[in-house]
């Protein structure tokens, strides 16, 4: 036999090299086991049964070890399906994810057509994404591994890298300050009013079906809670929101709002596709961007930063994790059209004096580097 090390030829069955002085693994049987990779928590190592490469891990040096010599005699480790793999991660957490969570779990859970009845060991993942990046866009596919990776941690099976697909750079849709007041007039009287004016208050969806007149106080919306749709397609309350930010005391800014509150109960019923399908009307035939109830809480932000609100601020009101990098963005694009507009009014001052002719004048003319 060889070294494992120094890869020498030292006498069959020793446990060290009598050259380096290395360790050799030996397993029942005289079979030497390879050395393991530890590799994302796990041990593991590929060995030869039966002319067939197959891979064995463990969560420690010595249960790797042992399943070898399990399989080199007989016993075969029983590894799940991919099927049962991730119904099992879903069972597991099934009392701490969000309902609407383990609705889109469930949903991604019918994907990966052909492997679902492999084993999980035996898949070759990076096939298995390139054929999903055939049927579905990429941030499908991203979030069907995002499901599949806590699964195979779950079965304590080491998880594979992968190649996902490269996600397009989303253009983020919302209203400027000019279409705001658009908007705003060519909502007015309609029954999709009172939650577009909620989402214009920086509030989500399900944030906005929560809420109650008992949320609304003062002058204040008082955002507690959500309700999302749970695996049967039922809304249904919870008493956690997106995240630590989320629960936040909201000043009413828009009065509008208080003449539309109901006396009682909670403050919108509309089914949601119903409010997409009315803002779509309403914004084609006042020729706005066609914008969602999310769409509008970005809108929110940017109006809040034309108003030059600061970032902390907008996140804080708006319940998004500070340094939000969808806040920053919004604030940079409408920072540059603020900047481009003052620079504008600069150009048309100097035309109005005759000191200077200017056209054209913009922002990136501006940061041009004069020629020498």
């Amino acid at each position: 036999m060889k070294c494992r090390n120094c890869k020498r030829t030292i006498e069959d069955n020793s446990l060290f090299c009598n050259w380096c002085g290395a360790e050799q693994i030996k397993a029942k049987g005289n079979y030497v086991v390879p050395e393991p990779v530890k590799r994302d928590g796990y041990y593991s190592g590929r060995i030869t049964v039966n002319g067939k490469k197959i891979t064995v891990k463990g969560t420690t040096r010595k249960e790797y070890i042992e399943n070898c010599q399990k399989i080199k005699k007989g016993e075969q480790q029983v590894f799940p399906t991919l099927k049962k793999c991730i119904q099992n991660y879903i069972d597991v957490n099934s009392n701490t994810l969000s309902p609407s969570t383990l609705r889109g779990y469930h949903y991604i859970a019918k994907r990966f057509t052909g492997y679902q009845d492999k084993q999980i060991n035996e898949i070759d993942y990076q096939k298995m994404i390139n054929d999903e990046a055939k049927r579905y866009a990429p941030k499908t596919v991203r979030n069907s591994w995002g499901l599949v990776t806590p699964s195979l941690e779950y079965a304590k099976y080491p998880v594979p890298s992968v190649n996902l697909p490269k996600l397009a750079e989303p253009e983020t849709q919302f209203l400027d300050h000019k279409q705001i007041v658009i908007f705003l007039k060519a909502i007015r009287g309609t029954k999709e009013e009172l939650p577009a004016l909620l989402a214009l208050h920086s509030l989500r969806a399900s944030e906005i079906y929560h809420l109650t007149t008992d949320s609304i106080s003062n002058n204040i919306i008082h955002v507690r809670g959500a309700t999302v749709r749970n695996t049967a397609g039922k809304m249904v309350d919870k008493e956690q929101n997106k995240n630590r930010t989320s629960a936040r005391d909201i000043p009413i800014i828009i009065p509008r709002l208080l003449d539309l509150l109901p006396e009682s109960g909670k403050l919108v019923t509309m089914p949601q596709d119903t409010i997409r399908e009315h803002l779509i009307k309403i914004c084609e035939s006042n020729k706005l961007p066609v914008v969602s109830m999310h769409d509008l809480r970005r809108t929110f932000a940017s109006l809040a930063a034309y108003l030059k609100w600061q970032e902390e601020t907008i996140c804080k009101v708006g319940g998004w994790m500070p340094g939000s990098p969808i806040v920053h963005k919004i604030y940079i694009k409408v920072s540059n059209q603020a900047i481009n507009e003052d620079v504008k009014k600069m150009a048309k001052f100097f035309q109005k004096t005759g000191v200077q002719e200017v056209s054209d004048l913009d922002s990136s003319s501006m940061a041009k580097s004069p020629k020498k």
